[in-house]
Order: C-alpha cells, then structure tokens, then sequence
C-alpha cells in the first residue's frame, strides 16, 4: 500500500499551484469526463519519487502502480495476484527456482518490446549498493541468491540470483523456499526499468514525463511539479482492451479536507486519493451522500529518534509514551472513523497466521491497560533519576501539513505535554518534506504509517531490522534481527508464527522500540456511475486500472 512510510500520509491544509488551477478551471465537466471516458482525482501530494526502485510511498506507488506492470499483477478484486507481464512461471519442486516467461506481446510505452533483461537490470539496480534504494532489504527477505551479500558490498550485483535466460526468460534462484514470493513480483520495486532509460537521463530520470516509460495499462503525459498529472490509456499494453478509461487525471492539490469535499459534490473531482476526515464524514452523512469504507491495511505508530544523545533513545521515555497513550480516545474521539481501531501490535488483522482459518494478529494477541497513567510515571520517575533531572526535556512532534493531521498532532501535542509534563512543539511540513526529515534522522517524535507490500506479516516485522533503511528510529537490536532472519528460513508455518510473534512482543512491549496506535479505515465518496475501481491493502490505492463509467 505502500510506504505505502513513509508509504502513507494523513490529510490535510490547503495548497493549490496557480498552473494546476488555471488547468482545473479549463478542465471537464462530470459529463463531459464520462462521455470522454476521464477521471479526475485529487493529487493530494507531490510524489517523492517516480522511480520504481527507490520509491517507498504510497502517493508514488498509486502512480506507479498504473504506469508500469511486473511479473505478477493484482486482479480485478485487488486482492489475489495473476501474470501480468509475464505470461507463465514455473516454480521448482523444491521451491528455489522460478521462471517467468515474458509476453510476447509485451511492449514499452514507446513501442520497444519488453524484456527479461529489463527485470534482470532492475533487480540488480535494487540491490546495488551504489544506487543506495531504501528498499534494497526486500530482496534480502525474499531470499534471492547472494542479495544480502550484494546488499553488504561484500559481492557484485551481476552475482545476484536473478538472470535473463534469453529475451523472453528471466529466472530468479532463492535460498530458501518463500510462500508468498509471486505476490512479491508484484509490488513497485520489482517492476522493470529499462537500461537506456536510465543511462540517457542520469540523475534526471523518472522526474519529468519524458524520461518515464512504463510498461503499464497508463502513460504518464503530464507532470507539474507541486501542482497537477495526468495519464492516459497506453495502447501497447498488452492487455489494453480491458482497459476502459482514456485518461485519469488529477489537476490541483488540494489538502484541505473542506476543498476537497466541496469539489467532490460539486462534480470537480471524481475521487480523492485520501479520505474523509471526521468532519467531512459527518457533512457527507448529513447531506445523505453514498458513504464507502474500508479497510486500508496500514498501521499507524510513534517512531521514535533512537540516535545516541536523542531524548527517545532512553527505554524507560520509549516505555512511558507505549503506557501512557490513549489509543480509544485518540482512534473514537480524534480520528472518529468507522473501523479504526487501536492497534497493540505492528501487524493488522487481515494478514495470514498459520492456520487457513486464522490470522496472525489473532494467534500473537498482544495488548495491555490503555492510557496507563501510573505504569507511565514509574518510567517517568525512573528515567529523572537515571539522568539527575527535575523535568523531562521538551521535543517536538513532526507530522503533515494537511487539515486532518493537524487536528490529530495539535491533540497529541495537548496530551502529550500533559503526560510529560513539558513543552511538546510540532512542526507541520509536507508530505514528501517528512519523509525525508524521518531518512535523515531529523525528529524527535513523529506519528508514520506503514501498508504492506505483500500478504505476509513479514512485509511489517523486517521493518526494524538494523539494516533497514525504513527504520527511521532506528530500532537496532541484535536478538530482534536474529529472529527476524530466522523468521525467513524458517519453512513450517507454525514455527515461522511462533517466531514472528515473539519477535513482535520483544520489539513492541520489552523494548518499546516503536509504539503502534491504531489501524487505519478509511471512508470515502465518488462520483456516481464510476464502478469498477477498488480501494485495496495491497498495491495501487485507489486502483484505477479497470474502472469504468457505467
């Protein structure tokens, strides 16, 4: 969903380019968009970044998601994974091997035709310490041949196991049998990337039109920075006839919840990317609008600086900010969404445990008193005297700049300069500003969101793996890895849960290295008529691929 982290953002304040408004203003009206087979959307945010193997958002992922295709892809539901680019995979009996074979008639936006090479170059980007993508540790998790080593510096990219046979057969060798590794060949970072692309735009690739090429149903044709896109149907996809939209374009940036709802009724905007916000669910309730929800998969935490010298690297603060939350205040009051819930652990419910019957979060229960004020204090008491001092230090909460975030930090910051009993500052920046203030260690306290990758609890627990560079903290533990790695070998699916769970117990409750709040559900409006999109945990969000008029 990507991250989805970082991969999700909260909504938001107004900003609004004037470009992107001169291009709303001249835009379609909601007739005209149906009879021309267009969507608008609301951007919502700038996307950090457009190239497939380093972003980590979900804003770019949305995006992505639509202008490229990998070997797997989701289906129409968004929940299960079929061929996408590739049009057959075999997988050994022992599990260590798979081949894809290409489409034939799969082909580049620019009508060169799609190879196993293409993948072959982009997987060896991914891991390639030179190109430094935060997502480097994912191959690592899917186990392929000589990743982790790659990743070290310790061996070179093209040792990594995952070759071109030929033009049309790309073969992918891992160390360890990994259930869910075709639902990994279709998330962001495994999509191809063409070698010539790369080379003729440098530095400057994938951050204007002309240098994004995708091999996806959509083409990117326009591109604003800070202000508006727009992408239309890619007639050389391979499987562009089940493809009904001409173009789906988001022409302004709005993140002030009331901006966005009003162009919504008033037939601006098809779709927001975001969602409603407390008020404008009870507004949309009360004007009787058709009101749908669901359930995005992310979960939501306090990431703490955990860097030497930081307030937060002291366990008895991490442990006191764990006790004192009022996650049921915060999720029934604040947030006032139907289906949020307060979450204990990382994992949401909807991922698989061990049984088929079961879920991970069901069989690793993990809770404790909410809003324990007295446990809380002990912490407090401990860490003054631990460090000689009459007050805790004052920090500052960072988070985003948009109408429903302020809302929740500005709570926050009330609750939490009243637990603490200090100054507590926030400091409200953009989207893609915050994402890259957590890269470089530049907080003290800040509330981020994570959607999975892939349908598996693994894509939330190697999050604070040491070497992940999604661990902004960053949580670094040695037993905590050690599981986690063991987690990944581990082929009996009741041992692996068992792992997991003890793994999530010692990060989250013994240590405190990263303090969930609650699991996000979301609730939103569209245009009427618009059928055949899905709002998924996985991939694209919103998925606009085989939506349609009606």
């Amino acid at each position: 969903m990507i991250s989805k982290l970082l991969k999700m953002s909260l909504m938001g304040s107004v900003l609004t380019c004037t470009l992107a408004q001169d291009v709303y203003a001249a835009g379609l009206s909601l007739e005209q968009r149906r009879k021309a087979k267009e969507v608008y959307i609301n951007l919502i945010d700038e996307p950090p970044s457009m190239d497939p193997t380093k972003q980590a958002d979900a804003v770019s992922g949305m995006w992505l998601g639509h202008i490229y295709e990998g070997l797997m892809t989701p289906d129409k539901t968004g929940r299960n994974y079929v061929l996408g680019s590739a049009e057959a995979v075999n997988v050994s009996k022992d599990g260590l091997q798979y081949t894809y074979t290409i489409r034939k008639n799969a082909k580049w936006q620019d009508g060169k035709a799609l190879s196993a090479k293409d993948f072959e170059f982009a997987f060896r980007r991914l891991v390639d310490p030179k190109f430094a993508s935060e997502y480097s540790f994912i191959a690592i998790t899917a186990q392929i041949v000589n990743a982790e080593e790659i990743v070290k510096g310790k061996k070179a990219p093209s040792e990594l196991g995952a070759k071109a046979l030929n033009d049309s057969t790309f073969q992918v060798q891992l160390k360890s049998p990994v259930a869910f590794f075709n639902s990994l060949m279709a998330f962001n970072v495994f999509f191809p990337v063409r070698e010539d692309i790369v080379k003729k735009f440098g530095d400057k690739f994938s951050t204007n039109v002309e240098s994004i090429i995708g091999n996806g149903p959509f083409k990117l044709t326009r591109w604003v920075h800070e202000s508006s896109m727009r992408m239309e149907k890619a007639p050389t996809y391979w499987n562009a006839s089940a493809i009904k939209l001409n173009a789906i374009d988001a022409p302004v940036i709005l993140k002030d919840g009331g901006a966005i709802y009003s162009q919504q009724i008033t037939g601006g905007l098809d779709m927001d990317m975001g969602a409603l916000d407390r008020d404008r669910l009870k507004l949309a309730q009360k004007d009787k609008k058709a009101i749908s929800s669901y359930q995005d998969g992310s979960v939501w935490w306090f990431e703490m600086n955990q860097r030497p010298q930081k307030l937060f690297s002291n366990q008895n603060l991490r442990q006191a900010l764990r006790l004192v939350l009022n996650r049921s205040e915060f999720v029934n009051k604040v947030i006032a969404i139907p289906g949020t819930k307060v979450a204990f652990g990382i994992v949401p419910e909807f991922l698989p445990g061990s049984k088929p019957s079961s879920t991970f979060r069901k069989e690793s229960g993990l809770a404790w008193k909410d809003n324990d004020l007295a446990s809380a204090k002990k912490y407090i008491a401990a860490y003054l005297a631990e460090t000689k001092q009459t007050k805790v230090p004052s920090f500052t909460l960072l988070g985003d700049d948009r109408s429903a975030a302020k809302t929740q930090i500005e709570y926050l910051q009330g609750f939490l300069k009243k637990a603490f009993q200090t100054e507590v500052k926030i400091d409200l920046v953009p989207f893609k500003t915050r994402l890259q203030r957590m890269q470089d260690g530049q907080f003290d306290l800040v509330m981020a969101g994570w959607g999975p990758d892939y349908f598996d609890s693994m894509t939330f627990m190697d999050l604070f793996m040491s070497n992940n560079e999604n661990n902004h903290g960053p949580f670094k533990d040695a037993k905590f890895d050690a599981m986690i790695v063991s987690a990944q070998k581990e082929n009996d699916v009741a041992k692996r849960t068992a792992i997991l769970t003890a793994a999530e117990k010692y990060l989250v409750e013994e240590k405190a290295g990263v303090v969930p709040v609650y699991q996000r559900s979301r609730s939103y409006i569209y245009s009427e008529g618009l059928e055949g999109f899905v709002r998924p945990p996985l991939g694209a969000d919103p998925n606009l691929r085989y939506a349609y008029w009606k």
